[in-house]
């Protein structure tokens, strides 16, 4: 596995030793053990690895659309052979009730609700008959009343029958406007009424929640007998069947990546599987703060192995340096006398420790490139941090 390392932080990993120079009392010194270890030639095999933490593919937070008490629950088998209210872990299917508030509180209120829906459908009847009866006497009125308009012209018929006759046109004018009103309001109070059987109906229908995919309840916020209600999430319920991994790569990485590209995955829990994802999303813009471009893999999940909140880590395919570079173990690795920006290996020549100054490079695992050294030589690799330059040692199998 390649990583880039910071000088800095290498820094810190490496004590500080005294310098060669300085003038300390001549005394007879006994030989410091050390360990040697051949300084190799390596070429890397693999791509840069990034970290990154399993997520589903989707989440969501269910809740109930209504209030009530918790009536029941999807039950499921338990791992003693009892049946037992779905939890946390369990894999339920799309469709599965997986809780029911108490039905007959929204029963009776879809019941009174169809009984004023039944009796305002008979009064808006009951209105109708009348405006259909007040519309035929205005008609029988009018054509009473020009009738008696003819014969008044002509000198036909008295003043008061005249009258008589235009006071009944203008009653059953009245009569007709005074049912058009209540009918309209009979329809007005039908409609209400329709509309509260509609909500009941839907409240009746919102009592039971049902899980929208197939997937793993990640929490239960709800027991038997609670009072729940729309503010309230009940399960967080997330699908497993492919999950994905987010992770920031720099702008060098990411031009070698397009969606659908193939990447490898490796879990943490699985340290010797790999598993196979390809590239779903790609930032547009790198990250104002890391100046990295997020990118999202998808890896297919059918038998559910990889759990969100598991660690990841990706190669991202790059083409692998195919030249060979000269490693010595990490611990070989010293600080080159009083100078904290030079580092050095200790090599053995009869018998006494001579430091030889290197330009590090990068990490594979447990060992690092250097230059400054041939591959085939032997380099204290335990006991370096113990000796100066010209201290005598010995070499320990």
């Amino acid at each position: 596995m390649k990583v880039r390392l910071l000088p800095a932080s290498f820094f810190a990993l490496v004590p500080f030793l005294p310098s060669c120079n300085r003038q300390t009392p001549v005394l007879e010194k006994t030989a410091t053990p050390v360990r040697l270890s051949m300084v190799e030639n390596y070429t890397p095999s693999e791509g840069e690895r990034y970290s990154a933490s399993i997520l589903p593919n989707r989440q969501v937070n269910l809740a109930f659309r209504v209030s009530g008490f918790v009536e029941s629950m999807h039950q499921v088998r338990g791992a003693d052979g009892r049946m037992r209210s779905v939890d946390i872990g369990d894999i339920v299917r799309a469709g599965t009730v997986l809780a029911q508030v108490r039905m007959k509180d929204y029963e009776l209120q879809v019941s009174q609700a169809d009984g004023q829906v039944k009796q305002a459908r008979q009064t808006e009847q009951t209105t109708r008959a009348q405006l259909q009866q007040a519309e035929a006497a205005a008609t029988k009125a009018e054509q009473d009343f020009a009738r008696a308009d003819a014969l008044f012209k002509k000198n036909s018929l008295t003043k008061s029958d005249y009258d008589s006759a235009t006071a009944n046109r203008d009653s059953t004018r009245a009569q007709v406007e005074a049912a058009h009103s209540q009918v309209q309001a009979a329809t007005g109070t039908l409609d209400a009424a329709q509309s509260a059987l509609g909500t009941a109906t839907l409240g009746l229908h919102d009592t039971s929640l049902t899980a929208p995919f197939k997937g793993a309840v990640v929490q239960r916020s709800i027991e038997l007998g609670m009072l729940v209600g729309p503010s309230l999430t009940a399960f967080v319920l997330a699908d497993v069947s492919s999950v994905k991994a987010t992770f920031g790569v720099p702008d060098i990485s990411v031009a070698s990546l397009r969606k659908g590209s193939k990447l490898s995955v490796y879990a943490e829990a699985f340290p010797s599987r790999q598993f196979q994802g390809f590239v779903s999303a790609i930032a547009a813009a790198a990250d104002s703060s890391t100046r990295a471009f997020q990118v999202e893999v998808t890896i297919p999940n059918e038998r559910a192995m990889l759990r969100p909140g598991m660690i990841a880590s990706l190669d991202v395919g790059q083409q692998p340096e195919l030249q060979a570079v000269t490693v010595a173990p990490l611990d070989a690795i010293v600080r080159s006398g009083d100078d904290s920006a030079q580092f050095a290996v200790v090599v053995v020549d009869n018998g006494i420790a001579r430091r030889r100054p290197v330009s590090l490079g990068s990490t594979y695992g447990d060992r690092i490139a250097i230059t400054g050294v041939q591959a085939g030589q032997k380099v204290v690799s335990s006991g370096a941090t113990f000796v100066s330059d010209g201290d005598a040692v010995k070499v320990i199998p």
